[in-house]
């Protein structure tokens, strides 16, 4: 990819990106269609407030904060600050695990896992979300070298136990 369509795509990828996990469509599936707690019902007002906020946003997450009410500028700044201070690394985690399971993919060698991504999508835009290429190839080195382990560590727990289920959480550091 050349500067001039890093320059031109990069953040509105990474907008995209930050969007599938925590954007409206992201976590929120363990909800119902009521909810039946205090937790579940902050979960609802906060879905349902992120589909409030993101029809004032541009498609590379600017905002329009003129548009909002007060409470929506509240929220859209807490947003905002996620956006920034979220790293490349733990927000591609977050999307291989979201692509993963929306696509049914097990524990393939990672190139495999990327292909089959890219293959749905049509394209291999959605993961270049560094504004640099050497930061972006840097970010799928890493990533490549403990997805591995991540693997080897997981198919081993499954040798062990046939009734292992790899969840997403578990190659997290703070497990």
């Amino acid at each position: 990819m050349s500067i001039d369509w890093r320059e031109k795509n990069s953040e509105r990828l990474r907008w995209e990106m930050f969007l599938r996990s925590f954007g409206p469509e992201g976590d929120f599936d363990y909800l119902g269609e009521t909810p039946r707690n205090a937790e579940e019902e902050a979960a609802f007002a906060h879905r349902e407030m992120l589909q409030r906020i993101l029809k004032h946003y541009t498609g590379d997450g600017t905002a329009d904060y003129e548009a909002m009410s007060f409470e929506e500028k509240a929220f859209a700044h807490l947003l905002d600050d996620l956006f920034m201070v979220i790293d490349d690394y733990e927000l591609f985690d977050d999307d291989i695990d979201y692509w993963r399971f929306k696509l049914d993919i097990d524990l393939p060698h990672f190139t495999k896992l990327i292909s089959r991504i890219d293959e749905h999508l049509g394209s291999s835009d959605w993961r270049e979300i560094c504004y640099l290429q050497e930061a972006q190839d840097n970010l799928m080195e890493l990533f490549l070298r403990n997805w591995e382990i991540m693997r080897a560590n997981a198919l081993q727990c499954r040798a062990e136990d046939p009734d292992f289920e790899y969840k997403p959480w578990m190659d997290r550091p703070d497990k």
